[in-house]
């Protein structure tokens, strides 16, 4: 007899339990945020500062081992660059590395194209200033290479993965990270980015119905599959993704911000996710029809 959802899901529940971040790294990383936001709230630098808050997936609570970098918002006001309303960016992003250089004078500090990292000996930091709107939830943050401010909503993402993790019953953020997990044990050269997974998997199943992880997994993958024209079912939307040679690489940012998730994919990228997203998806189906756990058990790791 077939094995069933429940048997396959905990299979992967387990693997999923291997690839999760330690209570350690959790504390750690709390602990680094809560003294970078005290220190740059310090003195000067501090009176520009606003809100402030996590983002990224150690927030949306879809962290896999090793939580190697956490994202930090830090809105502030613009008219503390004798601006109304848009300073320029990389002044803007020169100011808190300054700032940040001289309260960790030991780290490496690095201006990047949308933040500032803070490279410590346990924890990767990427500081994101920000600008507040009217929008509620959205906010406007740097891209150095354009030259501009561009609308994002971290707070969004958090709250609809928290949401959609509620009226699936706790089983999209359990499916995120074993998706996540997929990813990061691929070869280098088929590795997307973390995001670009999770905006594609919350796409999906705000429209699905989601019954088990061992489902959602598969039918992730046989939608992917449809890109290479080799899936399993029809699937008459892709909801919002396109990944091919024609149709270019594009999958929205589910908060509708106008950014393109999957910008800088390239087609050999592409095929490569796509044709590992297939032979998962085979992989899958062999563990279903497997007949004894430890058979079962063989596909998924290799799926895995």
């Amino acid at each position: 007899m077939p094995l069933d959802n429940n048997t396959l899901d905990s299979m992967l529940r387990s693997l999923i339990t291997k690839g999760e971040p330690t209570e350690s790294q959790f504390s750690g990383a709390s602990r680094s945020h809560n003294y970078l936001r005290d220190v740059l709230a310090s003195g000067q630098f501090g009176y520009r500062l606003g809100d402030t808050y996590l983002t990224g997936s150690y927030a949306r609570g879809t962290a896999i081992y090793p939580l190697d970098d956490v994202d930090i918002v830090f809105e502030f006001d613009p008219k503390a660059y004798a601006s109304w309303f848009q300073p320029d960016v990389d002044q803007v992003l020169q100011s808190f590395a300054r700032a940040i250089r001289y309260r960790y004078k030991e780290s490496r500090v690095d201006v990047q194209n949308r933040s500032v990292g803070l490279k410590l000996n346990h924890l990767d930091i990427d500081v994101v200033p920000a600008i507040a709107t009217d929008e509620e939830g959205y906010i406007l943050v740097p891209d150095r290479r354009e030259g501009t401010w561009i609308r994002s909503a971290p707070k969004l993402h958090t709250a609809w993965g928290r949401e959609l993790n509620k009226r699936t019953n706790g089983l999209f953020k359990p499916l995120v990270k074993l998706l996540k997990i997929w990813n990061r044990q691929g070869p280098q050269t088929a590795q997307v980015r973390s995001f670009l997974i999770e905006t594609i998997a919350m796409r999906m199943f705000l429209k699905l119905p989601l019954n088990s992880v061992f489902e959602g997994a598969y039918l992730f993958f046989d939608m992917l599959s449809s890109f290479a024209s080799e899936s399993k079912h029809t699937w008459n939307t892709t909801y919002g993704v396109q990944l091919g040679y024609w149709t270019g690489n594009t999958v929205p940012d589910i908060a509708e911000t106008g950014i393109n998730v999957a910008e800088g994919m390239d087609e050999a990228l592409r095929e490569r996710f796509i044709r590992r997203a297939v032979r998962s998806r085979d992989a899958f189906l062999s563990a279903r029809n497997a007949r004894f756990y430890e058979t079962g058990e063989q596909h998924l790791h290799n799926a895995i």
